[in-house]
């Protein structure tokens, strides 16, 4: 079956078909057992999926954090800052409102990273990991630490480029190699 998404013209459409989808509540674990993360190879579709799991994300617990990793995969650290704002978080919207293309701010959110890792927060360590720019430390985290092996291909899909071929090397380090 996954062969057979992989290989289809109606990606987007497949994905709309799945239960979590129809109910416009998206939820990563049900998602994840349809194998999304091996068939979904377009980076607008994966673009509109972490777009609706970062906002499931946000409504389930009303934390910014939980919808952190989707929307920082795609780049959106604005977002972040406003929904940090929207709950009244002061300390985290300062953060969040920083230059992260300055040496001292991706220093910062690599030892914030770091801190989240010795607390076994993986998900959130992975996205501090994204803020500060370090894709492949985001997703050794997300692999070896979350077990995702399909998370990490839609995060490298999104930040592949001709010269970093992150998907090849997912798969033949985690796939082909074991």
């Amino acid at each position: 079956s996954y062969a057979w998404a992989f290989h289809s013209d109606l990606q987007e459409d497949l994905l709309n078909t799945l239960p979590c989808m129809i109910k416009n509540k998206p939820v990563w674990h049900e998602l994840q057992l349809f194998g999304v993360g091996w068939w979904i190879r377009n980076k607008s579709i994966i673009t509109r999926l972490f777009e609706r799991l970062g906002k499931a994300a946000f409504d389930i617990r009303n934390d910014p954090l939980d919808s952190a990793l989707y929307f920082l995969a795609l780049k959106k650290k604005s977002l972040l800052y406003t929904l940090f704002k929207h709950v009244q978080d002061t300390k985290m919207q300062d953060f969040f409102k920083n230059d992260f293309t300055e040496e001292r701010w991706l220093k910062a959110a690599q030892k914030n990273a770091f801190a989240l890792l010795g607390k076994q927060r993986f998900e959130h360590a992975a996205a501090f990991f994204l803020l500060a720019g370090k894709i492949r430390d985001a997703l050794e985290v997300i692999i070896n630490n979350l077990n995702d092996i399909q998370l990490a291909l839609l995060i490298a899909r999104l930040h592949e480029t001709d010269e970093q071929n992150l998907v090849n090397n997912i798969l033949n380090r985690e796939i082909l190699t074991k």
